[in-house]
Formats: C-alpha cells, sequence, structure tokens
C-alpha cells in the first residue's frame, strides 16, 4: 500500500565538511514496497539542483549555494514512498594554509624548521614549494620533509622564499597556498660589524 515504501537519502562523501570546488554524490534508495523501478523528486536547497525522476544527484563543483537540506522520494504509478529524512550539505570555502618559520633569521650553522598548518578537521599531507609557487622541493641531502614540517640543514640554508600547501588525503581537493616566507640569513660580516659597532675606546663605548 502506498507509504510502505522509505526513501534513504545518503551523501559522498560523507565528510561533515565538503569544500568549495569538491565533488558530491547525493543518492536515493527506495527500501521496500517490493518495486524496483521507481522514479525520484528531490527537494533542494535551490531549484533545479537535482535532476528529477533520477535517483543520484551529483554536484561536480560544490558552491556555497548548494548549502542547505536535501530530502527525495520515490514514486511508481499511483504509489508514493515516504521521504527521506533530510541530509544536510554545508559547503565551506577552501582553508589557507599557515607557514612558520624558526628561528629566523638564522646564523650560519643553524638548522632552521618550517611548519606548515591548515585549520581544518579534516586530514591533510603537505606539498613544499620553493623560489617559486609552483617550484615543488622534493626530498634532497639539503633538507628533511616529514610531514607537515621542511628541516632545512644548517651548512645549507637558502633565503627562498618558500610556500606550503595542504592536500586533503579523502579527496584531490588542495587548500589556498600559503604567503611566501623568506628566512633571513645572517653571514659572518653582520657579526664583525655588531662587534666593531660596540667596541670600547678610551672608557667610552661607540654607538
Amino acid at each position: 500500500c502506498a507509504g510502505v515504501a522509505k526513501a534513504v537519502l545518503t551523501i559522498h562523501p560523507s565528510s561533515s565538511q565538503i569544500f568549495s570546488g569538491e565533488s558530491v554524490t547525493l543518492t536515493c534508495v527506495i527500501q521496500g514496497g517490493g518495486v524496483t523501478d521507481w522514479e525520484y523528486t528531490w527537494l533542494t536547497p535551490s531549484p533545479d539542483q537535482c535532476p528529477q525522476k533520477e535517483h543520484e544527484c551529483i554536484i561536480s563543483a560544490a558552491e556555497f549555494s548548494h548549502s542547505g537540506d536535501y530530502r527525495c522520494l520515490g514514486s511508481h504509478q499511483q504509489q508514493d514512498s515516504k521521504w527521506s529524512d533530510a541530509v544536510r550539505l554545508t559547503v565551506t570555502p577552501l582553508p589557507k594554509a599557515t607557514l612558520t618559520v624558526k628561528p629566523n633569521p638564522v646564523f650560519p650553522g643553524e638548522t632552521v624548521t618550517l611548519k606548515c598548518s591548515v585549520e581544518s578537521d579534516s586530514i591533510w599531507s603537505y606539498q613544499w614549494y620553493k623560489d617559486r609557487n609552483d617550484n615543488v622541493l622534493p626530498q634532497s641531502g639539503r633538507h628533511t620533509i616529514t610531514g607537515d614540517t621542511l628541516t632545512i640543514n644548517g651548512e645549507t640554508v637558502n633565503e627562498g622564499p618558500y610556500w606550503c600547501q595542504g592536500k586533503r588525503e579523502s579527496t584531490p581537493t588542495s587548500s589556498s597556498i600559503s604567503n611566501p616566507v623568506t628566512i633571513i640569513v645572517n653571514g659572518e660580516s653582520v657579526f664583525f660589524f655588531y662587534f666593531l659597532f660596540f667596541c670600547q675606546t678610551d672608557g667610552h663605548y661607540l654607538y
């Protein structure tokens, strides 16, 4: 009889965070009723966001206008299923990577540590860039890349600039790239100048 069948709506990926530009798939499945050839009706935050009569709604590049509650039901001849429970989709802006460096300035021989972070509940891997923000920095004997940390050996410190970017492990989405960071390398001439500048002559300090 009408109303026995129940629509069940699922969303993929199931993450609570969907970032702008990511792909999202909503699937409507009718449980019970003994019917297979259903036609589907969608309730969406804005008109025409999902194809009516189809059991699947694919959003190829999510936008903020896609945020909201989605529901579906199935229809077969004079029989309608129950509406599905609402599934909420929340689309948020891509987070921006933050890059920090310690110490800075650095003196010859000191090891420098750069750390990349992304404010998000998701799990991220990290990409590093040097000199240009599209020039990927690979592993080498001059530095070590371990997760969110880039460690540069003291004898090979280069001013850069450096950038970093988070890559979301569950989807191909990347964060916005960080602002550039330049390492200030103080040479031996700086030490020499510093010493001369504050040396004492005839009981008086030279400034």
